[in-house]
């Protein structure tokens, strides 16, 4: 995966994003707690991380979800995500993983409204990884939106179209460089 050090939020935290990703704070108004990438790739320029040209990248800072555990933790979390995207038929999920003691990842897919209308349903593969900051009451939340096509939804875990694993290594990159670098970030 060919991936560049960014610093997100002012520098208090770096991580990696692919080349060919843009910071949509450029083009529209961010929340403060998001850093948010969008994927500006043109069909004739060639990368060879396999991701294709329509992924976006969420990295969320939000208040820590009081769960049993990392597990129930990131339950919590992707129903918000279901719940925020409108997915009315809910959502499956095709993969989970534990990355370290702190972090865990997971492939959903789930059919969601196109721009909020009711005829156009679209369905989409995130990419989730939760890293838990007990220490500053926080949880890093990384999404990386993976839009499929009508011939690849109805996806089993073995199917995965070659862009969606390219993404799911790049969130596990993401979850692994992802370092804290100023703890004032989270003081209120």
């Amino acid at each position: 995966m060919c991936a560049m050090k960014v610093s997100l939020y002012g520098g208090a935290i770096t991580s990696v994003i692919p080349e060919g990703f843009l910071d949509a704070s450029m083009l529209r108004e961010v929340p403060d707690t998001q850093e948010v990438f969008v994927n500006s790739r043109k069909e004739n320029e060639s990368f060879v991380d396999g991701l294709g040209m329509n992924e976006s990248i969420v990295v969320d800072l939000l208040q820590r979800v009081d769960a049993v555990n990392d597990d129930a933790a990131l339950k919590v979390h992707i129903e918000e995500i279901a719940s925020l995207n409108d997915a009315q038929e809910g959502f499956q999920v095709l993969k989970h993983d534990k990355i370290n003691g702190n972090s865990q990842s997971c492939i959903i897919v789930e059919s969601a409204l196109k721009w909020g209308k009711q005829d156009l349903k679209e369905s989409v593969l995130i990419c989730v990884g939760l890293i838990r900051l007990k220490d500053v009451d926080t949880d890093a939340l990384i999404t990386i939106n993976v839009p499929l096509t009508q011939q690849e939804t109805g996806l089993k875990s073995e199917t995965l179209p070659s862009r969606a694993l390219a993404a799911y290594s790049l969130l596990h990159d993401m979850i692994k460089q992802f370092k804290v670098i100023d703890n004032s970030l989270f003081m209120q």
